[in-house]
């Protein structure tokens, strides 16, 4: 029975660490089945993600160029966003990406309230070059990243009530 029960106990963890990436995976899958229009509290795959923080980077960044609709609404586009752009939504939401390092062009205009970036982020043709971009930073300096705690009196109300208390902050 003792022979027995080391094996049982290694095949349990090996399947519950190979679980957590499934999930994460299932649930950045899931980006364009939303069922709210905003990046409010009632977007819970959203900030589940979120809450999963650094684990769920690299599937985000493999979901960046996913042209499939949601029904996320965005100032800045007229129709609505889709599962990619959802996908950078969710990244700045754990990390620093910052955008003129990450993409090697320079965003400084805003026109009617609305950032340049956008432009080239909305662009499906772009997407690609967006994720090869993300990819090879976050590849590159992801060792640079450091777990900041978020305050209490500077967390979200959706941060909040998702136990969301950590940003990773990109440090030279």
């Amino acid at each position: 029975m003792k022979r027995l029960i080391a094996p049982v106990f290694f095949l349990y963890s090996v399947t519950l660490s190979y679980g957590q990436d499934d999930s994460i995976k299932s649930m950045t899958d899931s980006l364009r089945f939303m069922k709210t229009d905003t990046f409010n509290c009632k977007a819970d795959i959203y900030w589940r993600i979120v809450e999963r923080g650094k684990a769920a980077i690299p599937f985000l960044i493999n979901k960046l160029t996913d042209t499939a609709k949601t029904s996320i609404k965005h100032p800045c586009k007229k129709e609505t966003l889709n599962a990619g752009e959802v996908a950078h939504f969710v990244l700045t939401q754990i990390a620093d990406f910052p955008t003129y390092l990450v993409t090697k062009i320079q965003f400084d205009v805003f026109s009617q309230g609305c950032w340049s970036f956008y432009e080239y982020l909305f662009n499906n043709a772009a997407k690609t070059h967006y994720q090869k971009s993300v990819r090879d930073w976050y590849d590159k300096e992801k060792k640079h990243y450091k777990a900041k705690k978020i305050s209490k009196k500077n967390q979200t109300e959706c941060q909040k009530l998702f136990g969301i208390d950590t940003f990773y902050r990109w440090r030279e």
